[in-house]
């Protein structure tokens, strides 16, 4: 049955507004990977036109008017298509009256910055010298904090910008979490082994990508719909439909990092691929409910996943063979343990499972300080470092090391580092729920790789669902009950005793 002409005209028009965000994502995703050098500004000014164009397109007085007729239609649609229709429509008003708050030339210059700051944040990274960003941080904070009174908020100006990766997250109530949260972990990192690294001579980058290589289709994600390339931070973003990119960085005295990065980044590309096969996509309905969720995805595959005794058993032996090595060079015993070792480190990214929220903790009460003024840009470094010398009694050497360590700020992203802890949180509850339902999975992990059972269970609760329903529905009809940290607690307490016994 031919939907109404007034939905069909909203519909064109919302994807109009999403071709063209796509084609902004492929040219973020070509200035992180094969843009050279010199072609940085004016790339900037691409990507803050597509950004103005996009954000007008949207603003528009005519796309409310039919907006506004599509919400006439669907009362003439049977019962059984109005619900559907309904939460559509509501979520496109909730980003178009968001969006509705920003000016025109806001976004652009927004966009323009963000683009020309990463590659001041890369050398300064490069260079070791926190000053050479921290004029355009500066910028950026500025920005951020105009963004969030355009937007508004009844706290503090963190809130907005936190809003916009976690719907209706609070910043003292993620403060609050995240206390208890690392009350309960410093128990655990003090009882918690430390292993040595048991790789004993450098991999090449060669034999890294070739294990790399295989890691997207053994989870899921084939080659048909995605590609591996190299970046100066990993990140995974979504083309379009069937077209999913993931990025890595290497280093040949730590091939862990490789690994690990590309797991995370699957995990990514896994949800978003997921959303892609939903019914009439592109909807808004079809976008990712959150952050938390997006990252809670990246989390299950890298740690629950990624860091597990049956993934390892099946992965071990391609292993050596890609890396050229024996079982007498590299124990199975001495790589599981080191892959699940505990230790306070300076970089999150290279973080275990236990410290890592930490990691991410410290973050938060930086930039949330940032943003409501508390701080100046020029201190962070020394509030930085003073911090990892309270959490983790680490002493930062530099600022690549330290301050600098994250792409996010130079991205304009204040708000997004708490998803990261809140993904850890539902992760873990998600796969709970998943063994308790499939009890005998890890054998097909270990037997055959087989992981089909897992993203069956994530594509019909987790990417299937897209934003039909809230996020504290997704976790209550996913799990059977809210978002509770006990299981990730319970997950790292037991994570510490299986290495400690195996040892």
């Amino acid at each position: 049955m031919a939907l109404p002409q007034a939905l069909e005209n909203y519909r064109k028009q919302y994807r109009k507004i999403k071709l063209f965000q796509d084609i902004s994502s492929v040219l973020h995703w070509d200035s992180e990977v094969m843009m050279p050098e010199e072609g940085r500004e004016y790339r900037s000014s691409q990507i803050a036109a597509v950004a103005e164009l996009t954000h007008e397109w949207m603003t528009d007085k005519s796309f409310l008017e039919q907006i506004q007729s599509a919400k006439q239609a669907v009362n003439d649609l049977p019962e059984s298509e109005r619900k559907v229709w309904n939460r559509e429509l509501e979520i496109l008003m909730e980003e178009k009256e968001k969006a509705d708050k920003l000016p025109s030339e806001f976004v652009s210059e927004f966009a323009k910055l963000t683009n020309l700051a990463h590659a001041e944040w890369a050398e300064a990274k490069k260079e070791k010298n926190f000053k050479l960003f921290s004029k355009r941080l500066e910028e950026l904070v500025q920005l951020s904090k105009k963004q969030a009174d355009y937007l508004g908020y009844t706290t503090e100006p963190y809130d907005a910008l936190l809003d916009s990766y976690e719907k209706g997250a609070k910043a003292n109530q993620i403060q609050s979490l995240f206390l208890d949260l690392k009350n309960s972990l410093i128990p655990i990192v003090a009882k918690a082994p430390r292993f040595e690294s048991p790789f004993q001579k450098p991999i090449s980058v060669a034999k890294q990508t070739k294990f790399c290589n295989r890691l997207p289709a053994i989870l899921g994600l084939t080659t048909k719909e995605s590609r591996l390339d190299i970046s100066n931070h990993p990140f995974s973003t979504s083309l379009g439909k069937g077209d999913k990119r993931i990025t890595t960085r290497y280093s040949e005295t730590d091939p862990l990092s490789s690994i690990f990065g590309v797991l995370h980044e699957t995990g990514h590309s896994l949800y978003e691929s997921g959303l892609s096969k939903m019914p009439n996509w592109p909807t808004p309905l079809t976008e990712y409910l959150s952050l938390g969720i997006h990252e809670s995805q990246s989390r299950l595959w890298e740690n629950q996943v990624g860091r597990s005794l049956p993934f390892w058993e099946f992965m071990y032996p391609i292993l050596l063979k890609d890396f050229e090595l024996t079982e007498v060079e590299l124990p199975f015993q001495k790589l599981f343990n080191y892959i699940n070792s505990t230790e306070k480190s300076k970089i999150r990214v290279e973080a275990d499972q236990v410290t890592y929220n930490l990691h991410i903790i410290l973050r938060f009460e930086i930039e949330r300080d940032l943003i409501n003024g508390k701080i100046k840009v020029n201190d962070l470094p020394e509030i930085w470092n003073h911090k990892m010398k309270e959490s983790f009694g680490l002493t930062v050497e530099n600022d690549a090391e330290g301050v600098l360590q994250d792409i996010h700020w130079s991205m304009g992203a204040f708000g997004y580092f708490p998803t990261y802890t809140l993904g850890n949180i539902f992760s873990a509850q998600f796969f709970k729920k998943f063994t308790e339902e499939f009890p005998d999975s890890h054998n097909k992990f270990s037997a055959n790789g087989d992981f089909s059972d897992l993203l069956n269970w994530l594509r019909k609760h987790i990417h299937s669902k897209g934003k039909m329903v809230t996020i504290e529905n997704l976790i209550q009809e996913a799990t059977g009950e809210p978002a509770n940290a006990k299981y990730l607690i319970s997950y790292l307490e037991d994570k510490v005793k299986e290495v400690s016994v195996t040892n």
